[in-house]
């Protein structure tokens, strides 16, 4: 694979007995040791929004700007600060990830599972286990 790659993505999203699926395609570049996934979400109540995804062994950082904004990091065994920012307002955010574990074919081709805790303003807002599935288009 190229330095830059045409993605599918798709992140599935469990807290209790829900579960969101979202589906985009976007482009992974490398750079180093790390992987960027940059996508477009789909366009919302909330307007428009870009996401990026950085992957790097332990940690991920996922970064929204547009309409929304949203930075929030996951580190196994550790709490992250972050927050979600819409027009109406920002929200502060603490994130307690549990477990994160890759198992890729190439460096950010393959699936990511985390499980974390997340607290909004200093209330428990839920606890999500997400799955990451990264394919070549």
């Amino acid at each position: 694979m190229t330095a830059k790659a045409r993605v599918r993505i798709r992140i599935e999203s469990r807290s209790g007995s829900e579960t969101t699926v979202q589906k985009a395609r976007g482009d992974l570049y490398r750079k180093g040791n790390h992987t960027y996934i940059r996508y477009e979400e789909e366009p919302n109540e909330l307007g428009r929004t870009v996401t990026l995804i950085k992957l790097e062994e332990n940690l991920i950082r996922i970064v929204r700007q547009g309409d929304v904004q949203a930075e929030q990091t996951f580190v196994a065994g550790e709490k992250r600060i972050g927050y979600y920012q819409t027009p109406q307002g920002r929200l502060e955010l603490e994130i307690e990830t549990h477990e994160l574990k890759s198992d890729e074919a190439e460096q950010g081709i393959g699936i990511t599972r985390w499980s974390y805790d997340l607290y909004a303003s200093g209330a428990h807002a839920g606890a999500y286990r997400i799955k990451l599935l990264i394919q070549e288009e």
